[in-house]
């Protein structure tokens, strides 16, 4: 299987998850996180860690069937029925993107392991082929991670901001941003000072 990695905004979709166990607890969190504006588990029952985001989700008790149909944006088929799954996935919406959790080859998209450090989002998938792997391997990547990552984050944030708002041309703005973010200027002494005499430095050139 050939995937394409993408970053979407979710913000304001709708999804549905069918099934309301283990599966549905792992991935529900990160539809949350997304800033998906509904989130509807559809479930006879619900697993005790999905109750604790209640009512942040709706739960829509009930069985699901081969015959049932869902309007949401996206649909993540998550129970231990296979035939059930190909059955909704068979009578999705043209729109629709559905995830099948024991079905990595039919899935539309899928849910890569994913390192957060502030805005920094690493992410790697096997495309199935072995979750335990991957897991060991991403501890292995956050073990070597440095611990200033996120202080270094939000100093470049605020660069970024001073720099565009800036009378910068183009090449300056670029020439600037990249020499800020190496590690021999992260690791200065008083970083921010240093930043305002080379933001100063580069605006009084302009007016020659």
């Amino acid at each position: 299987m050939s995937n394409l990695p993408l970053n979407f905004n979710l913000k304001g979709r709708r999804a549905a998850v069918i099934g309301g166990g283990a599966v549905a607890s792992r991935q529900v969190p990160k539809l949350l996180e997304a800033e998906i504006d509904d989130v509807l588990v559809y479930s006879p029952e619900l697993h005790q860690d999905l109750q604790a985001y209640l009512p942040r989700i709706k739960w829509v008790q009930g069985k699901v069937n081969e015959d049932s149909t869902f309007d949401e944006d996206l649909l993540l088929l998550t129970t231990n029925d296979s035939s059930l799954h190909l059955a909704i996935f068979q009578q999705r919406k043209s729109y629709q993107l559905v995830y099948l959790a024991d079905n990595p080859e039919l899935s539309d998209f899928s849910f890569p392991k994913t390192i957060r450090k502030g805005p920094l989002a690493i992410s790697a998938s096997t495309g199935g082929v072995s979750p335990s792997y991957l897991k060991q391997l991403m501890t292995d990547i956050e073990q070597l991670m440095d611990s200033t990552i996120e202080n270094d984050l939000r100093f470049l944030k605020s660069v970024r901001e001073q720099v565009l708002n800036s009378r910068l041309p183009a090449s300056d703005r670029k020439r600037l941003l990249n020499y800020v973010a190496t590690k021999d200027f992260l690791r200065s002494q008083d970083r921010d000072l240093l930043f305002n005499q080379l933001l100063k430095t580069y605006l009084e050139h302009i007016k020659e």
